[in-house]
């Protein structure tokens, strides 16, 4: 009998488990229901896979920044550091000549100094501005400069410069002047005349594209002539010194090209001498901007400007004659 129980209880037991487990499917089966019919029969208005478009992507506009930066890239094209090497530098050819006039702007200091002729007496050093009336500024001198090519690297030049200056002045010191007193409170009229000649040898130690260095060697003759005396007549007696001199003149000269523009070049020039012989000695140094225009294939017209300085010495026991020059120029010229 308790056998019929047993089989009875497993019999219950597996019954629950069927309605437990039934009860649990019921509960699910709306979901899956549900899931199945949305990604298997899904009706025509829906999809089971939905493609979405990609939106178009935003356009940022950003307003130009007009900085300091800015301002300096576009000027860069015009700085000099930048510039040469792809630069073209025009220059003579064998056989080709230059010609250039040129007007010096020159601020001068000079000193003199002379005794007299026979007995040979010290004098006192004399300026060209407190004693003598020459003016230091605007003082405008002209020359003439011509350059013949006659070999490949080897070259000629000759220049001419005529000065004429005169001056009246009343010093506030009295002085001597080869043996002739000058007292104070006169008037006194200066002239002073200066010829100079210079003709030279150079030779190109070096052409590139873009550059060029020169050394040359050059005669120069000065006839300076100086006279001295009272503006009015009757007064203190006139006296004149003639000094001719005779040097040579050694340096370097070179010239850059800086800028190549619409077939017109910018360059750089450049020299630097020593002048010495016959008891002169002195010295010259040059710095300008040249810029070449082409008229025809293979000539040139150009203007030179810069800054010229010279200055010249004769230092004797018994006389002193020494000039400084220096000042703008302005220089037009010709190769052809």
């Amino acid at each position: 009998m308790l056998g019929k129980y047993q089989k009875h209880l497993v019999i219950l037991t597996i019954l629950l488990a069927m309605a437990c487990t039934a009860a649990a499917a019921d509960s699910t089966s709306p979901l899956y229901a549900s899931n199945s019919e949305a990604s298997l029969d899904a009706r025509p208005e829906y999809k089971g896979i939905a493609k979405v478009r990609p939106g178009s992507p935003g356009v940022t506009k950003v307003r130009p920044s007009f900085g300091f930066s800015s301002g300096f890239d576009a000027l860069s094209r015009f700085n000099p550091v930048t510039w040469g090497p792809d630069c073209w530098l025009p220059v003579p050819a064998k056989g080709q000549f230059v010609v250039a006039p040129r007007v010096f702007f020159a601020t001068l200091h000079g000193q003199i100094s002379r005794g007299a002729e026979l007995t040979g007496g010290p004098s006192q050093v004399i300026d060209f501005d407190d004693h003598l009336g020459f003016r230091k500024t605007g003082n405008t001198i002209w020359s003439i400069g011509v350059m013949y090519q006659f070999r490949p690297r080897w070259g000629l030049t000759y220049s001419f410069s005529p000065m004429v200056m005169e001056g009246n002045q009343t010093p506030l010191t009295g002085f001597t002047f080869m043996g002739q007193t000058f007292a104070t409170g006169n008037v006194i009229h200066s002239k002073w005349e200066r010829y100079e000649h210079r003709a030279g040898l150079f030779f190109d130690i070096s052409r590139t594209p873009n550059s060029m260095t020169r050394l040359y060697a050059d005669w120069l003759h000065l006839r300076d002539r100086l006279s001295i005396g009272a503006a009015i007549t009757g007064g203190a007696t006139a006296v004149t010194w003639d000094n001719p001199k005779n040097m040579a003149v050694v340096g370097v000269e070179f010239e850059k090209c800086l800028k190549n523009y619409r077939g017109n070049t910018l360059a750089l020039t450049g020299k630097g001498g020593v002048a010495f012989l016959d008891d002169n000695v002195g010295y010259e140094a040059e710095a300008a901007l040249n810029y070449l225009i082409p008229i025809k294939t293979g000539r040139y017209g150009f203007v030179k400007g810069g800054y010229r300085y010279v200055n010249l010495k004769r230092d004797k026991p018994r006389s002193l004659f020494q000039t400084t020059m220096d000042g703008a120029f302005v220089e037009l010229g010709f190769l052809f």
